[in-house]
């Protein structure tokens, strides 16, 4: 994508961000994810910017606490951002939205919409916790490169379960294990996608949060941002964000016995495109990193040799889109993680956007294969019972 185009790209999301949050801010209703495809509806009551139709992009997509009134019609062909954009700004008219279905119960809707994993109920009828897979002992690396972690000079918080401020930023969630008697454990960072919020990993990444849980982990998952920019795609994260995630792993490894080894990050939308961008950017102490409708829209550097393992999850060219081909921005990833010489797994699961919350048990087998350096590679193949959507780049 050029970078005039890329620009386009982030206005015209970060607008939609923006107006969402402000009026979650007013309503206290929480927001929901992506509608599907090139026509999105209003969030609690509030007008999208479009409906369903030509070249129209709209607000988010209605929860189903909260019912959504129905975006304004914007003209065809014409961008339907409120204020338009600057003479030859706009974007391209796009031939006919791809208009949302009726929403789920958690608010994802549409075709390319986000697409949760199927319910999971107790014997009772109530809600439990997805089975955790079944995976192999993580193995020892015998490379001779080893994570770098950054210095510590923050004041560490407490790792329990809840809501923090630190470094000046509010709205970060921890979710963590019981501290184990060494440094065993792994730790998450997940991103969230635009328009979304920090408890998203529950819908997306059920398996992975559980099973860094079980083994006495920490999962970080951020609402806000110290200032966004190109790496989320939507500017709803930023580079900035990076330096808090540098010291709450300091204080992870210093004080809850993480393993350097087996640091991770994952997202979805444009949480995983920033997921993608970390394990560029921080490919210091990053181990692998697993980005469901993600990868990234730009060249990146790596900020060393060490080449993270990388996982992309999209759906079928031309139907994983949100302005953007969720595939190609994989493909993109795939190519510069393989060249620089990194193990790549690449996984079409064919539905729409953010549709690969079902394959969240196979990112934690991923991530359990692939601690940081770990050599030789130990898959060769995939492992029995990996999703047959999934094949080595």
């Amino acid at each position: 994508m050029e970078r005039k185009g890329l620009a386009v790209f982030v206005l015209t999301l970060a607008l939609g961000a923006c107006s969402a949050a402000n009026e979650t801010q007013k309503s206290g209703a929480q927001p929901s994810l992506f509608a599907g495809g090139g026509a999105l509806v209003g969030n609690a009551g509030v007008p999208g910017f479009g409906a369903a139709g030509t070249g129209a992009f709209g607000g988010l997509g209605p929860s189903s606490a909260v019912p959504g009134a129905a975006g304004a019609r914007a003209a065809a062909g014409a961008p339907s951002i409120p204020g338009g954009l600057p003479p030859g700004g706009g974007l391209p008219p796009v031939s006919g939205g791809l208009a949302g279905s009726p929403s789920a119960p958690t608010g994802m809707a549409g075709r390319g919409a986000i697409t949760p994993p199927p319910p999971v109920t107790g014997a009772a009828g109530g809600p439990a916790m997805p089975t955790m897979p079944t995976t192999p002992a993580t193995p020892t690396p015998a490379g001779n490169m080893d994570p770098v972690i950054p210095m510590l000079t923050a004041e560490c918080p407490a790792f329990r379960n809840g809501t923090i401020s630190f470094m000046g930023l509010g709205g970060i969630e921890i979710v963590a294990g019981s501290k184990p008697a060494s440094p065993t454990a792994p730790m998450l960072f997940y991103w969230h996608g635009t328009g979304s919020f920090s408890g998203e990993y529950a819908a997306m990444a059920g398996a992975v949060q559980q099973g860094i849980v079980s083994e006495g982990g920490v999962l970080v998952s951020f609402q806000d941002t110290t200032g966004g920019d190109l790496l989320s795609g939507t500017a709803i994260f930023g580079a900035g964000d990076f330096k808090l995630a540098d010291q709450l792993l300091a204080c992870a490894v210093k004080n809850q016995n993480i393993d350097p080894r087996r640091i991770f990050a994952t997202g979805c939308s444009a949480g995983g495109l920033f997921s993608g961008a970390m394990a560029a950017q921080r490919s210091t102490y990053m181990a692998a990193a697993a980005t469901n409708s993600g990868g990234w829209t730009t060249p990146l550097q790596f900020e060393n040799k060490h080449i993270p393992a990388l996982m992309t999850i999209h759906g079928a060219p031309g139907v994983d889109v949100v302005i953007i081909d969720f595939s190609q921005s994989s493909a993109t990833a795939d190519m510069a993680f393989k060249k620089a010489g990194g193990f790549v797994i690449n996984c079409n699961h064919g539905g729409g956007h953010c549709g690969g919350g079902g394959l969240a048990g196979d990112i934690w087998k991923f991530f359990k294969a692939h601690p940081f350096g770990v050599t030789p590679e130990p898959w060769t193949m995939l492992p029995a019972g990996f999703s047959p959507q999934c094949m080595i780049f």
